[in-house]
C-alpha cells in the first residue's frame, strides 16, 4: 500500500477508532447511571440508540461519471492497487454497467451479489428488492487470488441483446427519439445491461471500517434507475464527479451534472468533488513541463466556469498511470498522475467533515438525556436540603413546633395529589397530541397516499394530468409533515408549562424540554419536489402523452425515498416522544417519595425528638452522597467532551495522548 493511501487508511481507522473509543465511554456512562439508580427503561432505550448510531456509521463515497471517463479505474487506483492488478473491470467501452455498492458486512461471507435486470418489469425498488434475498444471484469471492476475485466482479460489465419491445418493458430506450434512431438503423435487438444492481462484500480494510462505495454507470443508467437520483446520489456524504482532461466538459457531462447532481439542491455542488481524468492524454514529449501544465491549468479554469464551481475543487489526474505506478512502485509517475493530491483532498475534506456531524448528532443527543439526570440529582439535593432545614427548626423545639411542621407535609401531600391530578389530565392529552402526530406521519396514510396516486397516473393520459396527480402526492406529504410539526410545537409547549408549573407549586426543579422538528425532513421533500420537477421536465415535459410504465417506475422511485423520509420521521419522533416526559415524570416521582419521608420522618420525631440527630446525621450522608455523584457524573462528561472535541487533524501522537488521559 502506497503511502498517500496509507494514511487515508490510517485517517479512516483513526476515525473509526474515534467512533468506538466514544461508544465505548457513554456506555460507561450509562453502566455508571444504572448502578446509581439514575436511568429507567426510557433513557436506557435512548442511550442504546445513540450507541448504535455510532457503531453502525457508515461514510458513502459515490462516484459518478458518463461512460470511458475512468471512473473503475480510479476506483482501482485509489482503493485496490494493493492486488497488483485490476480488480474492478475497467478497459475500453462500458464497464460498469449496473450501480454498484462496495462494502463489508462480516455476518455475510465474501460474494457478488446481482440482481437480474428482468426485476425492473414490476415497481418493486432495489431497497425493497434488497429484503428479498432470493430474487439475487450470488457468486463466491476467491480472496485466495486476486486473478479469480477479478474474473468474478467481471460479471458486473455483462450485456445482453434482446428485441426492443422487451428493452421498453425494463425501462430501457424509453424516449421516442432513442427508438427512432433504433429502428433507422434496421436493428432487430438493442444491448442492455444484465443486471440492474451490484452489491460486493469484500474484507478490504476500509470497507471493513464502514466506507461503503458506490459506483454509478452513465447518464443512460441513471436515467433509466430513478431510485440513483432520488435515493442512493442523495444519500451520499461525498460525490466524486469524474470528467476526461481531454474531452472537457461534454454535453452528456454536463447533462449529468445538472440533472442528478445539482438540479434539486443548486448549493450541493459546493461540496462535489471533481475529478479531471486522464491528463496523460496531454502529455507529449514534444512540449515543455510548462506547457503540459498551462493546458492542465486551462481545462480546470474552463471546467470551474462552466459547472459554476471554485478551481479548488477539481483535481486533475491520470488515474491509470496512477495505478501502474503503485503496482510498479514508481513513484515519480506516482507523483506525475496526482493522484495522491486526490487522496489528500479525501484525507483533509470529507473525513473531518462527517466526523463533525457525527459529534454534533451525538452531542445533541446525549445532553438531552443528562438534562434530564442532572435535574434528578439537583432535585435530590434540593429534597435533602429541605429535610434538614425542617429537622434543624424541630431539634430542641416545643411540641406545637413538631405538630405544625407535620400538618405542613400533609399540606405539602395534597398539594402534590393535586398536581398528580392535573398531571393525570395533561397525560391524556399528551396522549391525544402523540396519537395525532405519529397518524400524521404513519406509513398507511404514506401507502394510501401513493395508491391514490398511482391510480391517477394510470388514469391519466396527458401530460398535465400526470403532473397534477405527483403534485398533489407531494402537497399530502407536506400537509402530513406541517400537521406533525404543529402537534410536535403543542406538546413541547404543554410539558414545558406543566415543568414550569410544578416547579412553583411543588418544589420541583424546572427544565427546558427538547423541541423536536420536522425541518429536516420537510427539506427532504422538498429536495425531492424540485428532484421530479427536473426529472420530469427533462423526460417527458415536451410531449403532451406519458407512457405509463416509465412513469410509474419514475413514480416509485419517488416513494421509496418519501418511504425512508417518514420512517426517519417516525423513528426520531417517537424516540423524542418517549423520552420528553421522562423528566418531568422522573421527578413527580421523586417528589412522591421525598413527601412521603418527610411525612414518616415527621411522625417519629413528633413521637421521639431524640431522634432527630440521627436522621440530620442520615441526610448529611445522603447530601454527600449526591455531591459525589454530580460530581462523577461531570468527570464522565468531561471524558466525553474531550473525544467530541477531537478534530480528524489530530496527530496519532496527540490522539494517543488524549486516549492516555482519557484512561486514566
Amino acid at each position: 500500500m502506497d503511502r498517500q493511501l496509507q494514511n487515508l487508511a490510517a485517517r479512516f481507522e483513526a476515525y473509526s477508532q474515534w467512533r468506538r473509543q466514544l461508544s465505548s465511554r457513554i456506555e460507561k456512562l450509562e453502566q455508571w447511571l444504572t448502578a446509581q439508580t439514575l436511568t429507567n427503561p426510557q433513557t436506557q432505550k435512548a442511550f442504546e440508540q445513540i450507541r448504535a448510531r455510532l457503531n453502525e456509521d457508515k461514510l458513502v463515497l459515490a462516484f459518478v461519471a458518463e461512460f470511458s471517463r475512468g471512473k473503475s479505474e480510479l476506483i482501482n487506483a485509489l482503493f485496490f492497487s494493493g492486488f497488483g492488478q485490476r480488480l474492478l473491470p475497467s478497459s475500453a467501452g462500458r464497464t460498469t454497467m449496473c450501480p454498484t455498492e462496495l462494502l463489508y458486512d462480516p455476518k455475510e461471507p465474501p460474494h457478488l451479489l446481482l440482481l437480474p435486470v428482468e426485476t425492473r418489469k414490476d415497481k418493486t425498488s432495489v431497497t425493497d428488492l434488497k429484503r428479498n434475498p432470493s430474487v439475487w444471484e450470488s457468486f463466491p469471492l476467491d480472496l485466495s487470488t486476486p486473478e479469480a476475485m477479478s474474473e468474478t466482479l467481471q460479471r458486473v460489465s455483462q450485456i445482453k441483446q434482446v428485441p426492443l419491445n422487451v428493452a421498453h418493458q425494463y425501462g430501457f430506450f424509453d424516449t421516442d427519439e432513442e427508438a427512432t434512431k433504433i429502428l433507422e438503423r434496421g436493428d432487430d435487438k438493442v444491448d442492455i445491461p444484465c443486471w440492474r444492481h451490484a452489491i460486493i462484500n469484500f474484507p478490504h480494510p476500509m470497507l471493513e471500517q464502514g466506507l461503503v462505495i458506490l459506483d454509478t454507470p452513465g447518464l443512460n443508467a441513471i436515467g433509466t434507475e430513478p431510485e440513483l437520483t432520488f435515493s442512493l446520489l442523495p444519500s451520499a456524504h461525498s460525490v466524486l464527479y469524474i470528467l476526461a482532461a481531454d474531452a472537457g466538459v461534454t454535453k452528456t457531462d454536463l447533462d449529468v451534472w445538472e440533472q442528478h447532481l445539482v438540479s434539486s439542491d443548486p448549493a450541493s455542488k459546493h461540496g462535489h468533488v471533481i475529478v479531471l481524468n486522464k491528463i496523460d492524454g496531454l502529455w507529449d514529449e514534444l512540449k515543455t513541463a510548462e506547457a503540459i501544465q498551462g493546458e492542465i491549468d486551462k481545462q480546470v479554469e474552463s471546467t470551474a466556469k462552466i459547472l459554476d464551481i471554485p478551481p479548488e475543487q477539481i483535481y486533475p489526474l491520470s488515474a491509470q498511470k496512477g495505478l501502474l505506478a503503485k503496482i510498479s512502485g514508481d513513484d515519480k509517475l506516482l507523483e506525475r498522475s496526482r493522484v495522491p493530491e486526490l487522496e489528500q483532498a479525501l484525507t483533509s475534506r470529507i473525513l473531518p467533515a462527517r466526523r463533525q456531524i457525527v459529534s454534533g448528532t451525538t452531542q445533541a443527543d446525549l445532553y438531552a438525556l443528562i438534562r434530564g439526570i442532572r435535574g434528578l440529582l439537583d432535585m435530590r439535593e434540593d429534597g435533602m436540603h429541605e429535610q434538614l432545614d425542617q429537622l434543624f427548626i424541630m431539634r430542641n423545639k416545643n411540641k406545637d413546633v413538631v405538630l405544625g411542621l407535620l400538618d405542613q407535609t400533609k399540606t405539602e401531600k395534597q398539594a402534590f395529589e393535586q398536581g398528580l391530578a392535573r398531571y393525570t389530565a395533561m397525560r391524556r392529552i399528551f396522549t391525544h397530541h402523540t396519537n395525532a402526530l405519529l397518524d400524521a406521519t404513519d406509513m398507511d396514510a404514506l401507502r394510501a397516499n401513493a395508491n391514490r396516486t398511482h391510480l391517477a397516473l394510470e388514469a391519466a393520459s396527458q401530460t398535465k394530468n400526470v403532473r397534477r396527480a405527483i403534485d398533489m402526492f407531494f402537497t399530502t406529504l407536506v400537509e402530513d409533515l406541517s400537521e406533525a410539526e404543529k402537534q410536535a410545537e403543542e406538546i413541547y409547549e404543554m410539558v414545558k408549562g406543566m415543568s414550569s408549573r410544578f416547579s412553583k407549586e411543588l418544589k420541583m426543579r424546572p427544565f427546558e424540554p427538547r423541541r423536536y422538528s420536522f425541518e429536516k425532513c420537510c427539506r427532504e421533500i422538498d429536495r425531492l419536489h424540485h428532484a421530479y420537477v427536473s426529472r420530469f421536465d427533462t423526460l417527458w415535459g415536451r410531449t403532451a402523452r406519458v407512457k405509463l410504465q416509465p412513469m410509474q417506475r419514475f413514480f416509485e422511485a419517488i416513494v421509496t425515498r418519501a418511504k425512508h423520509v417518514y420512517h426517519v420521521a417516525n423513528r426520531d419522533a417517537e424516540s423524542w416522544l418517549k423520552n420528553i416526559m421522562v423528566p418531568l415524570e422522573t421527578q413527580i416521582r421523586e417528589r412522591h417519595q421525598q413527601l412521603r419521608k418527610h411525612q414518616e420522618n415527621a411522625r417519629q420525631i413528633a413521637v421521639a425528638s431524640n431522634e432527630a440527630e440521627e436522621h440530620v446525621r442520615e441526610f448529611k450522608e445522603q447530601l454527600t452522597l449526591i455531591k459525589a455523584q454530580q460530581k462523577v457524573l461531570e468527570a464522565h462528561l468531561e471524558k466525553i467532551d474531550v473525544l467530541l472535541a477531537q478534530t480528524e487533524s489530530d496527530t496519532p501522537a496527540e490522539t494517543k495522548s488524549k486516549e492516555l488521559v482519557i484512561s486514566q
